[in-house]
């Protein structure tokens, strides 16, 4: 019979990022292992998670694809399990036969005789122990072997990411370096390590602005996985684009005289354009954004602007094309050449606007969107213009 060699690595996960999947693959080599388990904890023993425990096991699994050697258990978030003792009688039910290998770090040797059962704990498994920089394990190696731990040290690669430090820069609406695209952008979609702040932006707006909200804010994520550019920001600008949507037009008319957001000669009295700059206004003041791309994004997510960034463009044409617009004509188009060319796609998506407006009698286009389609035929590429050409699948 040939016995299965598992290694375990468990933790928080909060969130994974690619120093826990290279201590996976380096302890997979250096011990032989077939298979390593990454075992998100449900309810650790010693601190609370910050992302709910369904958050960290669907990270784990978006982090894994494509991982050969690596998988997922969620053993360590079943009923009853708290500590590392309970696991391993769990992970011995599920895969009998299988020799068992802790991986922990250096930092956690000292106080290994002294964990919950520890040796029942030795009896079900082996410990593989990777080195941290300052740590020094002589003493403790003994006294765990001592104790009946069977302790194989690694060398160890060290990669400078920390979970600390991702949920910090992600706090600031920063995509961190060292986490999987899959992962940031799940980050982002569901705000995790931020503040809430649909509690703030729900009464700001009804119920079908607020869905419209949350579509925007899934389809600015993609745009910006797909064209590279800052997914945390992305959802960010997409959740507070329309916050002044629902404001009266007097009052949006006020706010934007008193304060200088638009020209008053051109804009003053449409609605449709004035609550992107009000709500560019209101996200500085009352939601602290101080972030001038962000703000560029809300004000200018109706008309666009010349000059306007890549990532201006992907909040415009996210709120043309999220998944609960209802069907108008060109926006399958607008979502083929979204993926493809945002320039391309907010050109067409203005064109359309601008057909549409002619055909409706006593009515103008806004003289910033004639700015904007004059700007981005100016910047087209080639293949922009290829795209634009091209028939949809």
């Amino acid at each position: 019979m040939i016995l299965q060699r598992i290694g375990i690595l468990g933790g928080a996960f909060d969130p994974i990022h690619e120093g826990h999947l290279l201590l996976a693959r380096q302890a997979k080599m250096e011990a032989g292992l077939d298979l390593v388990l990454l075992l998100p904890m449900g309810d650790p023993a010693h601190r609370e998670p910050f992302a709910h425990a369904a958050h960290r096991l669907h990270m784990c699994r978006l982090a894994l694809e494509g991982e050969e050697g690596l998988a997922l258990s969620d053993a360590g978030l079943q009923s009853g399990v708290k500590y590392t003792v309970d696991t391993l009688r769990l992970l011995k039910k599920q895969y009998p036969g299988a020799l068992f290998s802790f991986i922990i770090g250096a930092d956690k040797l000292p106080s290994l005789p002294y964990w919950h059962e520890a040796q029942a704990l030795f009896n079900l498994c082996s410990f593989l122990c990777y080195p941290r920089p300052g740590i020094h394990t002589e003493d403790a190696l003994e006294k765990a072997e001592k104790c009946g731990a069977r302790v194989q040290m690694l060398s160890g690669a060290s990669a400078p990411y920390s979970s600390t430090l991702i949920r910090a820069r992600t706090a600031q609406y920063e995509d961190a370096e060292g986490v999987k695209e899959k992962v940031l952008c799940y980050m982002a979609e569901n705000g995790l390590y931020q503040e809430d702040l649909l509690p703030r932006i729900r009464p700001m707006m009804n119920a079908h602005r607020f869905r419209h909200t949350l579509g925007v804010k899934k389809a600015a994520v993609e745009l910006a996985r797909v064209h590279h550019l800052p997914v945390q920001k992305a959802a960010l600008a997409a959740l507070l684009h329309d916050i002044a949507k629902g404001m009266p037009q007097p009052e949006l008319a006020q706010i934007a005289e008193h304060y200088q957001l638009v020209d008053p000669e051109n804009t003053l009295m449409i609605g449709a354009v004035l609550h992107g700059p009000v709500g560019a206004w209101l996200a500085r003041g009352q939601f602290g954004v101080t972030d001038e791309e962000i703000l560029n994004a809300i004000r200018f997510h109706t008309t666009g602007r010349a000059d306007m960034t890549k990532f201006e463009m992907a909040i415009f044409i996210a709120d043309a094309i999220e998944e609960g617009r209802e069907d108008y004509p060109g926006l399958e188009r607008l979502r083929f050449l979204a993926d493809k060319s945002l320039p391309a796609a907010v050109l067409c998506s203005i064109e359309g606007t601008r057909r549409y407006i002619q055909s409706q009698d006593g009515r103008e286009m806004d003289p910033a969107s004639l700015r904007t389609e004059e700007y981005l035929r100016s910047i087209l590429t080639e293949e922009d213009k290829q795209w634009m050409c091209a028939s949809m699948p």
